[in-house]
């Protein structure tokens, strides 16, 4: 049994983990964590690959709540006794996912396992994060805490029953601000789409392997560069209307190459050109492309104080884009191909506003590829929000 520890968006994270992990059986889930059975599990693999999870690692011990003890934990990571002569030291640090009551239940377990590990001849250090917070990747990282014989424990509890997980692998956060705010090109008057929603749809599209995905909206180049480092697919074009875009993306794959983030011959697989998405048929073969991933426009910026005539306006105009580019990428498409896109749903003072293509997509010749479309993106103070759409043609 395995966990993994959820980024800022649970329900999404967990799609792109199943997604990933299809044969992958839940056990546990909440807004904060997962556990789940799994026989294809390969926690460097599944660390380097996922965009929303931050930790995961193996659970150690399973049991009723009765007998958690700070005895049974100190026995479960440090299972002999030290070696006086040699004064090895244990880090650990210690996260409780449950309710607040829960939590002050156990407030005093960390300090009892640091006094038994002293008993068994270590020099332990406990580490803490402000106010109580879940320890971070970063702290794992600069504590070395997945060095042995330390440990990031994460205590996850279920009613009368607890789970024990060993943290194994965590995010690699400098690697993701690396290509977020490193790259050349950054566009911010037409949006920026986080590399780590970027990776979760590529993930959720299930890109065969050596498949072709395509981004005909690939703006600066987002989502070639986070599908070139997550999937196999034998060619990954992007296609965008204007030429500056298409320049920046080609910039950012450079720059990708000269930071030995992904080798020349990889850099093979791209291919980018200018094109208008209702002429997409003009350069790609018909029944030619396995999956589509891409964000397109999401409307002008907003200030949040637009009148919902001008919302929906909005709304109305990305609609009417959608509904035309579904067409029009109909004929490039293979059978069964999948698309993972983004709508916008505009918010302001008054209520609202989404641009809704599910009633539109059984005309057009596509389904939703999974029951729950409720998966979004959006971050605190903004003003759209992303809905992600999971479709399959039919």
């Amino acid at each position: 049994m395995h966990f993994c520890i959820l980024g800022s968006h649970p329900d999404l994270s967990i799609s792109e983990i199943h997604a990933v992990l299809p044969e992958a059986k839940n056990i546990l889930s909440s807004d904060k964590m997962l556990l789940l059975e799994s026989k294809n599990w390969d926690s460097d693999k599944l660390m380097n690959l996922l965009g929303g999870t931050i930790k995961l690692g193996d659970i150690i011990y399973q049991g009723p709540i009765a007998k958690l003890s700070s005895s049974l934990i100190a026995n479960l990571i440090a299972p002999t006794n030290a070696d006086p002569q040699q004064k090895r030291s244990l880090d650990f640090g210690l996260t409780i996912y449950g309710s607040k009551l829960t939590q002050k239940k156990f407030f005093k377990l960390p300090i009892q396992l640091k006094k038994d590990l002293r008993a068994k001849g270590y020099s332990v250090r406990w580490v803490t994060s402000k106010k109580g917070e879940p320890i971070s990747p970063s702290a794992v990282v600069k504590c070395g805490l997945c060095n042995i014989p330390n440990a990031d424990l994460c205590l996850m509890i279920n009613g009368d029953k607890v789970y024990l997980g060993k943290t194994t692998n965590v995010q690699n956060a400098d690697a993701w601000s690396k290509r977020d705010y490193n790259r050349p090109k950054r566009d911010s008057k037409n949006g920026m789409l986080p590399p780590k929603l970027a990776r979760m749809m590529v993930n959720l599209a299930q890109i065969p392997s050596n498949g072709i995905i395509l981004d005909p909206f690939c703006g600066s180049g987002t989502i070639l560069m986070e599908a070139i480092l997550a999937t196999n697919a034998k060619q990954i074009i992007g296609s965008d209307i204007e030429l500056k875009q298409i320049q920046y993306s080609e910039a950012n794959n450079n720059w990708l190459i000269k930071e030995k983030i992904i080798s020349s011959k990889d850099a093979k697989k791209f291919r980018i050109f200018t094109a208008d998405v209702m002429n997409i048929q003009k350069f790609l073969a018909p029944k030619s492309v396995d999956a589509i991933v891409t964000e397109g426009y999401l409307g002008p910026p907003l200030r949040g104080a637009e009148s919902q005539k001008t919302l929906k306006k909005n709304a109305d105009q990305i609609l009417n884009l959608w509904i035309n580019s579904l067409q029009a990428l109909r004929h490039i498409l293979k059978p069964k191909a999948s698309l993972v896109i983004v709508t916008p749903e505009y918010k302001n003072f008054n209520g609202r506003v989404k641009v809704d293509i599910i009633p539109h997509l059984k005309y057009l010749g596509y389904y939703l590829a999974s029951p729950k479309n409720n998966l979004s993106y959006s971050r605190e103070n903004q003003f759209v929000k992303r809905n992600i759409h999971i479709l399959k043609l039919s």
